[in-house]
């Protein structure tokens, strides 16, 4: 199946037919039928060279050279037999590449609250074969359990709103504390559109608990997205300073302020008795 995209690709891209709007319109629906009958069974991905992985065909356009440096950053630090929380799994490509590397005796817990993202990554987790390890739950990940206004249908970019709308329904949301209850978990990634804060304020027992508490968390933040970007940082950094977590970035600096752009840290549970990274 390869070898047919990057043919159609090549040809797509050859200087004298690019512009020859008529002829993909023409051939468009074409396409569509014969990549969705060869790609019946998952189109194969090399994630960033290094996970092996099956895709849907309405996905196509997801490229192998996926988020490399977070994605080698995270896969590194996972080991088998591990628990992880993907919360904001979007349409499962860590939760795949993370459920092959903790194996049948590790079990990854992916929680994405759109229903289009979520039956993507539903069908992602039965095509690759790895039900038996993954727990998958259709709800936001918040400060409290109950329902929440979402938008969605956005792709990756599906998010919490402060308040209802039009463009917007509810779906039910639940505490990390709830869900983790007396269960270990070693390794957290949170990717939720600027709901970074309230993730964690459900999770404060869980990051708490030496016995059970993960020891990294991998977080993109969104600051462009707080409504107050100066308080919410602040409390971001100080929550991991109160939780005994120290916060660095992609150059393994310790964070001691997250401004206006986005970007991903690494908290790493620090050893009692260790030396606090920042002061918030």
């Amino acid at each position: 199946m390869k070898l047919v995209e990057r043919f159609c690709l090549a040809i797509r891209h050859i200087p004298w037919l690019e512009r020859v709007d008529w002829l993909w319109d023409l051939l468009r629906p074409h396409y569509e039928k014969l990549v969705g009958l060869i790609g019946q069974h998952g189109l194969p991905r090399k994630i960033n060279g290094t996970d092996q992985l099956l895709i849907l065909p309405r996905w196509r356009e997801v490229r192998e050279s996926y988020e490399p440096d977070v994605w080698k950053t995270v896969m590194e630090s996972v080991s088998s037999g591990d628990v992880v929380a993907d919360v904001g799994a979007f349409i499962g490509l860590y939760t795949l590449a993370l459920a092959k590397r903790v194996g049948p005796s590790g079990k990854v817990i992916a929680f994405e609250p759109d229903p289009e993202s979520f039956a993507s990554l539903r069908s992602h987790i039965e095509m690759n074969r790895v039900s038996d390890r993954v727990e998958l739950i259709p709800a936001v990940v918040a400060a409290r359990n109950g329902v929440i206004h979402f938008k969605a249908g956005l792709a990756s970019g599906s998010h919490v709103s402060p308040v209802s709308g039009q463009d917007t329904h509810t779906v039910p949301c639940v505490r990390l504390d709830t869900v983790m209850a007396n269960r270990r978990l070693d390794i957290l990634k949170i990717d939720v559109e600027g709901y970074e804060l309230e993730v964690l304020e459900g999770a404060i027992e869980l990051l708490q608990n030496i016995r059970c508490c993960p020891r990294s968390i991998f977080i993109e933040v969104h600051p462009f997205i707080w409504p107050d970007r100066v308080i919410t940082g602040k409390a971001l950094l100080n929550f991991f300073v109160t939780s005994n977590y120290q916060v660095i970035d992609a150059n393994r600096q310790p964070v001691e302020c997250i401004d206006f752009r986005w970007g991903h840290l690494v908290a790493r549970k620090q050893k009692l008795g260790g030396t606090k990274a920042q002061n918030a």
